[in-house]
């Protein structure tokens, strides 16, 4: 999963849903069908949401809920940023909050590390520290120091999760948890795909897509469980 430089449609909702607590696939289906997100298919027919796909839904919504803009006035911001002429109203937001906007060339290769705090507004030694705990993986060579394109997303979400105390340290066991699941996902799918072919990589991709929204949204629901419970005498 980690090779994987998209998100699917359950994923990005699972993502910006904490935020946007109204966001549904049906929804990021409705923007598209609008014409203001275009997000790549697979061969399959999967969507996929790369990390400037991801920023422009987060536009919208900030938009939509700051602004409460028609869909009409904010295709006119979004014309705006497509020209890089960033909106006033996407220029600043609540305080705290780390603004993922698109990032010129993201799909280019690895963003090098110095270039972060003026491309992500994110400090180097937090880059490092993320690292550190295996959060994000930093690539070196003979220019230095980079973080691969797929981690870019997982920045952001680090980055935002400091509000609420959250620290890198703090986030060791979603990586631990990560190589677990994919040491299972390894398991189940291995005696399947084992024949290299062009086809059955591409049915492995979409099957590993499809077992990632799955397992996502069952993680989702048992930690909402396991909150609910843990805060039942403040509800």
């Amino acid at each position: 999963m980690s090779s994987r430089d998209y998100l699917t449609i359950g994923e990005v909702v699972q993502r910006l849903e904490p935020t946007y607590p109204d966001l549904s696939i049906s929804k990021v289906r409705f923007l598209e069908e609008e014409g203001l997100i275009t997000p790549e298919r697979t061969a399959g027919g999967y969507r996929k949401f790369s990390s400037n796909d991801v920023a422009r839904i987060e536009m919208i919504l900030r938009l939509q809920r700051d602004h409460f803009f028609p869909l009409a006035v904010i295709r006119e911001k979004l014309a705006d940023v497509d020209r890089g002429r960033i909106p006033a109203e996407l220029q600043r937001g609540p305080v705290g909050v780390a603004e993922p906007l698109p990032i010129a060339g993201s799909d280019d290769g690895p963003l090098p590390v110095d270039d972060i705090p003026s491309a992500l507004g994110i400090p180097v030694s937090f880059v490092r520290e993320l690292a550190e705990f295996g959060i994000v993986h930093l690539e070196t060579s003979d220019a230095g120091e980079a973080v691969e394109r797929a981690d870019i997303a997982s920045l952001h979400a680090a980055w935002d999760l400091r509000r609420f105390g959250v620290e890198p340290r703090h986030l060791r066991m979603y990586d631990t948890f990560a190589e677990r699941e994919a040491a299972l996902f390894t398991q189940i799918l291995m005696p399947a795909f084992r024949h290299k072919t062009a086809e059955s990589r591409q049915k492995l991709a979409e099957t590993l897509s499809e077992l990632g929204s799955l397992t996502d949204e069952l993680k989702g629901r048992l930690l909402r469980r396991a909150l609910a419970k843990a805060f039942e005498d403040l509800s």
